[in-house]
């Protein structure tokens, strides 16, 4: 197969030279494991502190990351990402919440945003985090099959309510909704709500997808099963596929309790975890749809090879990659630019809220092996093409 990521002309065309000396900067930045971790622990310390000179610091490092404070100002990335032909899902990325009355304003955001993207042609899926919506103790505590007592029932049943809200509301305007994965300690109760809703909502197509994190061991074992789930009760399994987002907070929480890390030991073990995952749902879309949030160029193309293999159509609705805004855009393009359905993951919201989003995704981005030296090469190789290309 040709090289798909070759295609400079396409991969930034979106990207004007100023943004992409920026972004050089940027990962240049990234790729010092010293600076990065130090920024990043500032930013996670002091982010929601007003202190002179922090916001310049704050857009250095994550403004390709984010579309804007406000629902209004993440209109322009997601009407210039669509120019080119790729879709986005927007993101209130708030993570920090922990009182009733912020669940049920994080619940309302999510049916807003449900509602926004059914007024668009460019935004398929809208998307919601579990402990947006309710405390982490609940699904912790159902994860481990402690029993809730009556305070705690109450709390768990509004959690539901408030998932369901958002599931009427996306099956009621046509929009899929997709839930994001949560820490280890909190994802079985997460799946177990899920697969719930999706016994509900997902009758006749996927309006519900769930998040399988594949740099967990366990993670294959767990898709067939609710893949098994699915079939034997008849109903639609929406999946969305990535490698994972917690991977050195895990080791660190297994190393200090003593356990065994779920996470697996080498790349190379995640990279096989994730590819099985791919083959499993591509050979099963009679009842599975499946986003592929992957920003490794191999496994898309293995993905590609598959979907060529299975006689998958580039546009089947059923398949969609996935990438985050501001990372592997010379993916996210060329796939798009030979037929596929792209879609990028675009957060916005007040910045101090941000933070521990955006410090997230900055570790998830230096900690990938070569994932800022790849970014690094492309985008130095459109800055010398385009000055050629001026006869500079």
């Amino acid at each position: 197969m040709r090289d798909f990521f070759n295609n400079h002309d396409f991969n930034f065309a979106h990207r004007s030279t100023k943004e992409l000396r920026q972004l050089v900067r940027l990962f240049r930045l990234l790729s010092n494991p010293r600076i990065s971790k130090l920024g990043i622990q500032l930013m996670k310390r002091f982010g929601h502190i007003k202190l002179p000179g922090f916001q310049t610091i704050q857009r250095l490092l994550f403004y390709p990351f984010y579309a804007g404070t406000t629902l209004q100002e993440s209109e322009s990335t997601v009407a210039s990402l669509s120019n080119y032909g790729v879709y986005s899902y927007l993101n209130y990325a708030i993570e920090d919440s922990s009182t009733e009355s912020e669940f049920d304003t994080n619940c309302e955001m999510v049916q807003n945003l449900i509602i926004h993207a059914a007024k668009t042609n460019n935004i398929p899926f809208s998307v919601c985090k579990p402990t947006s919506f309710g405390h982490k103790h609940l699904f912790q505590k159902i994860n481990a099959k402690q029993s809730l007592n009556t305070e705690e029932q109450i709390a768990w049943k509004r959690v539901i309510n408030r998932f369901r809200s958002c599931c009427q509301t996306a099956q009621q305007y046509g929009v899929a909704l997709l839930v994001d994965a949560e820490e280890y300690s909190m994802q079985i109760a997460t799946d177990q709500l899920v697969m719930d809703l999706m016994r509900e909502f997902n009758i006749s197509k996927a309006v519900v997808y769930n998040t399988v994190q594949l740099y967990l061991v366990d993670g294959n074992r767990r898709l067939k099963q609710m893949h098994n789930i699915a079939t034997k009760e008849g109903f639609y399994l929406g999946l969305k596929l990535v490698r994972g987002a917690y991977m050195e907070k895990e080791r660190k929480i297994a190393q200090r309790q003593g356990l065994a890390s779920p996470i697996c030991i080498t790349k190379v073990e995640t990279d096989m975890n994730f590819n099985v995952g791919v083959a499993y749902c591509l050979k099963h879309l009679v009842n599975i749809a499946v986003v592929l949030g992957s920003h490794n160029e191999e496994s898309v193309i293995q993905a590609i090879n598959m979907m060529d293999q299975h006689e998958i159509k580039p546009n089947d609705n059923r398949v969609w990659f996935s990438q985050l805004l501001g990372m592997s855009d010379y993916i996210s393009f060329v796939l798009s630019d030979e037929g596929y359905n792209v879609v990028k993951f675009v957060p916005f919201g007040p910045m101090n809220k941000l933070i521990p989003y955006l410090a997230r995704r900055a570790e998830e981005n230096t900690a990938i092996a070569g994932q800022t030296s790849r970014e690094l090469t492309r985008l130095r190789s459109e800055l010398k093409r385009r000055a050629l290309a001026n006869g500079r």
